[in-house]
Formats: structure tokens, C-alpha cells, sequence
């Protein structure tokens, strides 16, 4: 078994976000193999080619869009004539706002890498003909801007990724009305307007007028974080902008963020990125 590692591939730089594109003959049939990044497949043309994924496989058609998220352990069969382009990212690198993307059913899993397929060598969903032209000429622009030093390049790759989401969980269909309509939203757009701030979970349950329990598995369902996983995720993406683009120490990084010293913020943000602080900064400068 093979494995692959975004860092391998030419992308974006800051963002872990780019495009690969297999032409008919490139894939090498029952390469088995996982990677370190998240991928949706959608395929472009096949002819009797298989998804091998958990033991079992399935036969896919122009249209069919895979969802693969890290350990994901999965080949293809019968490739001769198999194309499909991959939208490759790192979710965890990624500024994805939440927004009303609950309110369509797929938006969740495509950005949440803890997402578990029941049956994970089928299709997440199938695109029809004008759906699938339409992502496709969304990923045909993302590649064009991979290969420009345009100014805002890296918005507008950002920008194009989001409207590929966006296509897809809506091909998907809307979500049940109980899942996104939860009393959990308000917990949520309160801790992106004051993350950096020290809040319970009670004061978050009183928030939304509801007990303790039911309010954290409604703000789990609602988000796929508990509300401490989410305040720190916000916290630790603030700290790594700044490591970026500031000069600011470390504790001054840590008290603006919310974090109550510089050691908990980077034993927090090593087990987050993989990285310490120090080594992030210095591989930026």
C-alpha cells in the first residue's frame, strides 16, 4: 500500500488547497493507497471501473463524486479509460465558514474529516450532465489561477473552492428542517463574535434555553465540534494568522487569542498543526 502527502503536490501556499486532474490510462489500477488530505473525486468519464474502499467496491459513473477524508484507505479498477479530477485540502488549514451551509445535508461532510461514510466505496451523491458541467468549469478556473501570479490569486482560488462546495452539497438536497433550524445556532454565532472571551458551556446552554446535555449534542450536530473544540479551532486560526503576519511574541499572540499562556497555546496548536508556533514563523519568514 502506497501513501500520499499533500505537501508532495504544488499548491496554493498557506492554504493546503489545490487540483489534480487524471486522464484516462494515468490512475494504476488497484493502487491502494491513503493520504494526509481530504479529496472529492468526481468523475468524468469511466468505463466499467470499480471504487475499492473497506473491503468492497463499486462501479462508478460519469458523475459520481467521492468523498475521501485522511486514513481513507481505497483504489481503482479497470482505470483505461477512467478520468476524474480531485479537489485535494486540508480542512483543518482552511478558513471554511459555516454560514447556512447547514441547511444542505452534504455540506457537513464535505468539510468535517471526522465524516464516516456508511458505505465508503460508493459515490457521496451523483452529479447529473449540467451539474457536472458546472463544478467542472468551476474546478477548470481553480487550476487556471494555480497557474497565475495574478494579484488575489489565492482569493479567488478560495472563492472558486467554496462555489464547488456550495454545487455539491446543493446537489445533495437540503438538509431536515431539525437539523439546522436547532436552538444550537445562536451558541454558535455568539462564539464567532467572542471566542477569544472565557464562556461555559452552561452560559451557552442558558443561551439557547436549553438543558446542558441536550445543547451539546445539538451544538455537535449542528457544527461537528463540541463548543470548547470549535472556541479553540477560532483561537488557534487567529494564533496562526498572526505567527504569519506580525510581529508578535508568542504571549502576546496567546493573550490576544484568548489562550491563558503561551505554553497551553503551543502545546494546543503543535497537536493542531503538527507544527510548534516557533518552527511555523520561521518557515514563513
Amino acid at each position: 500500500m502506497s501513501q500520499m502527502f499533500f505537501d508532495n503536490m504544488t499548491h496554493i501556499d498557506r492554504f493546503k488547497l489545490t487540483v489534480k486532474r487524471m486522464e484516462p490510462g494515468k490512475n494504476r489500477s488497484m493502487n491502494f493507497h491513503d493520504h494526509d488530505f481530504s479529496e472529492i473525486a468526481v468523475v468524468l468519464s469511466t468505463e466499467d471501473t470499480l471504487h475499492w474502499c473497506g473491503g468492497k467496491s463499486f462501479m462508478l459513473a460519469p458523475g459520481d463524486v467521492i468523498l475521501l477524508h485522511p486514513g481513507s484507505i481505497h483504489a481503482y479498477e479497470h482505470t483505461e479509460n477512467f478520468s476524474v479530477v480531485n479537489i485535494i485540502f486540508d480542512a483543518a488549514q482552511l478558513p471554511l465558514p459555516q454560514l447556512d451551509g447547514g441547511n444542505l445535508k452534504l455540506f457537513q461532510a464535505l468539510v468535517d474529516s471526522r465524516y464516516l461514510a456508511a458505505e465508503p466505496e460508493k459515490p457521496l451523491l451523483h452529479l447529473n450532465n449540467d451539474e457536472l458541467d458546472n463544478v467542472n468549469t468551476f474546478i477548470e478556473r481553480m487550476e487556471d489561477e494555480l497557474k497565475s501570479d495574478l494579484p488575489g490569486n489565492r482569493l479567488c482560488i478560495f472563492g472558486l473552492f467554496l462555489s464547488v462546495l456550495t454545487f455539491i452539497a446543493r446537489a445533495g438536497g437540503v438538509a431536515e428542517q431539525e437539523h439546522f433550524a436547532s436552538s444550537a445556532a445562536r451558541a454558535l454565532h455568539y462564539l464567532n463574535l467572542h471566542y477569544k472571551e472565557n464562556i461555559s458551556v452552561d452560559f451557552l446552554a442558558q443561551l439557547c434555553n436549553m438543558s446542558r446535555s441536550g445543547f451539546f449534542t445539538a451544538f455537535r450536530e449542528l457544527s461537528g465540534y463540541t463548543p470548547i473544540e470549535y472556541q479553540q479551532a477560532k483561537r488557534l486560526a487567529l494564533a496562526s494568522e498572526l505567527l504569519r503576519n506580525s510581529d508578535k511574541s508568542l504571549g502576546e499572540i496567546a493573550s490576544e487569542c484568548g489562550f491563558c499562556d503561551s505554553n497551553y497555546l503551543s502545546k494546543l496548536f503543535s497537536r493542531k498543526f503538527g507544527i510548534s508556533p516557533g518552527k511555523m514563523r520561521r518557515l514563513e519568514q
